[in-house]
């Protein structure tokens, strides 16, 4: 779709400004002035290689004055994620049926023409598009120009070089923020007011541009831009760790993004070698502000997951995760570890982070309660193995044991995984002990290490079952000093997050509730846990634990969630304490 400005000609295929002489910014009354393709983009995540366009936007600029503009939703052919929506307000049913990329890329490349590409973080843009070319078999060859790195060296005063800053400081109205036409528009009329500083120093050419933008800035020269880090939150938030081909290396968090950010950089990352040792090959960050601690705590598992980042060790691939299985079908089932989608009747336990420490409890408590280790279905005639002369085998195979006794036992296994039955652990705690009595050490210790293997699996097991049993209401501090934000966890599981205030009305808070809450779940499915639900049910546990004297929360009855309405609106209301740097306290 083309729309234009009021007064001006749509450009036919992007020829209007190809070939103009770019050799000065306004040019003389002879000579046309040098245009720009000012672009924006939204897009389902901040991989260039990874993620997708989902909206493009291009407004051209000559003589100081938007001549033309383009827009297009774009469908990705991915899903678009819920943080991306709440950004940015776009979501899967509004580009789904809408051309891809490779429809639209023929138009996006005339409204660019050869005109310099100018973008607010173009490192970001310019990737996007390169690699959507890429795909197609094309290469994109506009020269890039970053309105951020300019302000930077123009305006080297701010305390911030984010667009809204920017058009705040130049006096400049955006009603469509974080849409690609809005910020673009606005992006072109931050490039105006910066080509007139840049032409008060005398920067009158692109060639004086594009140097003006790669000039060091500070006694330290990195390999990040300053101005991109100037721009990063300094509040909750996530934000990621970018090489020169867009591939994300790192995810991380922090209460204060830019500061956290400068500290990786400056080399204050001793305790994460992995990231140490890739500081030189980071040349962009990308930061996302957050509501709250424990929505960059999501984020950053999400995050984490999609992109695989070189520098992260932790919640990588919860596909990794084993479960605990004993098959419902076999009359001899085996307990096993396994990472298979289960069947709907299994016995499940899990998922578990730990894959060695699975395997070490699974492996002890069938040998301690002879539970068969050979696998596929028993046939008649089949010959024993040595397990049974061992005495770590009830010898099923062989018909040492009957159905109901083997079923005993695996009853009981399954009794010592979830903590209902102890009297096992307290034998083996007592073996170790005898045989560190007797002085076979090494016998010792590799039963001691197999006891916590079993105690870290039971445990583990009790937490998530415990966290999967909330259905609650939690009242939490906002980084709106005047708001609190409200969680509904269903299930163990954040299912709504909705910022509200004093003013905030009964009937607003109790549609919040039932919204959250609707959903009415089988029964069976709270003995399932997805995979990719566990470490955002460890963090939120995490999380209650750390914050709980600065959090209220209520029990929610989810058959009737509107009944705990009043309680939600009175600790909204209730005076949250706030320590002040001299350690004195205020009520907000």
């Amino acid at each position: 779709m083309t729309r234009h400005a009021p007064g001006s000609t749509a450009l036919a295929d992007g020829a209007a400004f190809d070939g103009l002489p770019h050799a000065t910014l306004w040019g003389s009354d002879d000579a046309a002035p040098l245009a720009f393709a000012v672009v924006d983009l939204e897009t389902t995540g901040a991989s260039a290689t990874y993620d997708r366009i989902i909206e493009v936007a291009v407004v051209r600029l000559a003589g100081g004055e938007i001549v033309d503009r383009y827009e297009q939703l774009v469908d990705p052919k991915v899903n678009v994620p819920p943080f991306i929506t709440g950004l940015t307000g776009i979501d899967n049913r509004m580009v789904r049926g809408k051309p891809t990329f490779g429809d639209v890329a023929d138009d996006v490349r005339a409204a660019l023409g050869s005109l310099p590409l100018v973008a607010h973080n173009a490192s970001f843009d310019e990737a996007f598009l390169r690699h959507a070319y890429a795909r197609l078999g094309q290469k994109l060859t506009n020269p890039k120009l970053c309105t951020l790195r300019l302000a930077r060296r123009l305006l080297p005063r701010l305390p911030t070089y984010r667009l809204d800053a920017l058009t705040t400081y130049f006096g400049i109205k955006n009603g469509k923020r974080h849409r690609a036409l809005g910020d673009a528009e606005a992006t072109a009329l931050v490039l105006v007011r910066l080509l007139d500083l840049a032409a008060e120093r005398g920067v009158e050419t692109l060639e004086g541009l594009l140097a003006l933008q790669g000039s060091p800035v500070g006694r330290k020269p990195r390999g990040v831009d300053e101005s991109v880090i100037q721009a990063l939150p300094a509040a909750h938030g996530v934000y990621l760790l970018k090489d020169a081909d867009g591939h994300v290396l790192y995810v991380g968090k922090s209460v204060h993004v830019r500061q956290r950010v400068r500290d990786h950089l400056r080399g204050g990352s001793s305790d994460q070698p992995r990231l140490q040792r890739r500081l030189t090959r980071i040349v962009d960050v990308e930061g996302i502000a957050t509501g709250s601690e424990l929505e960059a705590l999501f984020l950053e598992s999400r995050l984490i997951k999609r992109y695989l980042p070189e520098s992260n060790t932790l919640q990588r691939n919860d596909r990794d995760y084993p479960f605990i299985r004993v098959d419902a079908a076999d009359p001899f089932p085996r307990l096993e570890s396994t990472r298979q989608p289960p069947e709907a009747d299994d016995t499940l336990l899990g998922p578990f982070r730990r894959s060695g420490t699975v395997a070490a409890a699974v492996e002890l408590l069938t040998e301690q309660l002879g539970l068969r280790q050979c696998s596929g279905p028993l046939k008649p005639g089949q010959s024993a193995c040595a397990l049974l002369d061992l005495g770590k085998c009830l010898g099923p195979c062989v018909g040492a044991v009957d159905r109901a006794a083997y079923q005993s036992a695996v009853t009981r296994a399954v009794d010592v995984l979830e903590g209902r039955e102890t009297a096992l652990l307290a034998e083996l705690v007592e073996r170790r002990d005898a045989l560190a009595e007797a002085m076979r050490f090494e016998e010792a210790a590799e039963l001691r290490d197999r006891i916590r293997a079993l105690e870290h699996v039971i445990g583990v097991e009790a937490r998530l079952r415990s966290v999967a049993d909330r259905n609650l209401a939690i009242v939490a501090p906002s980084v709106e000093l005047a708001a609190r934000e409200l969680f509904c966890i269903r299930r163990g599981q954040v299912v709504s997050q909705t910022r509200v205030t004093r003013q905030t009305r009964l009937a607003t808070i109790v549609r919040a509730l039932e919204a959250a809450f609707a959903e009415r779940v089988p029964d069976a499915a709270i003995l399932r846990i997805a995979r990719e639900k566990v470490d955002e049910m460890h963090l939120l546990d995490d999380w209650l634990r750390r914050n709980d004297a600065r959090l209220t929360v209520m029990q929610v009855d989810p058959s009737a969630p509107g009944t705990s309405a009043e309680a939600v609106q009175a600790a909204v209301r209730t005076p949250v304490a706030r320590a002040l740097p001299s350690g004195r306290a205020r009520a907000s």
